[in-house]
């Protein structure tokens, strides 16, 4: 069986995209009640990762109707991806409902690449 492994000095960069949707009693909710709401119960979560996550959100609600929003996240340390998202998990804003994770999708850029020096 071929097997190929990346050589140690490669660092692979992934690629996820998250898409998520907010509930109407969230949207209901003052603007200026929804902000602090993530400044206490959000922002500290993702803050926590940022050395190692970089984050770009979008709202998509305008333009289709299975997810509000939608985040990219690029890293190569899948350990902290994955912490974080427990960390969302476990939050007041997806135990109360206000948010929920609609779909995950991960990918390698120019995996080809990286297949070529193995």
């Amino acid at each position: 069986m071929d097997t190929k492994v990346a050589p140690k000095d490669v660092k692979i960069e992934y690629t996820i995209v998250m898409s998520y949707s907010f509930s109407n009693e969230w949207l209901a909710k003052p603007r200026t009640e929804r902000r602090a709401f993530e400044e206490q119960h959000l922002f500290p979560i993702l803050m926590k990762y940022s050395d190692r996550l970089k984050r770009r959100s979008y709202d998509a609600d305008a333009f289709q109707t299975n997810t509000s929003d939608f985040m990219i996240i690029e890293t190569d340390d899948l350990d902290a991806y994955y912490f974080m998202i427990e960390e969302l998990r476990d939050s007041k804003m997806l135990a109360k409902g206000y948010a929920r994770i609609d779909n995950f999708m991960i990918g390698i850029n120019n995996e080809y690449k990286l297949a070529a020096v193995s």
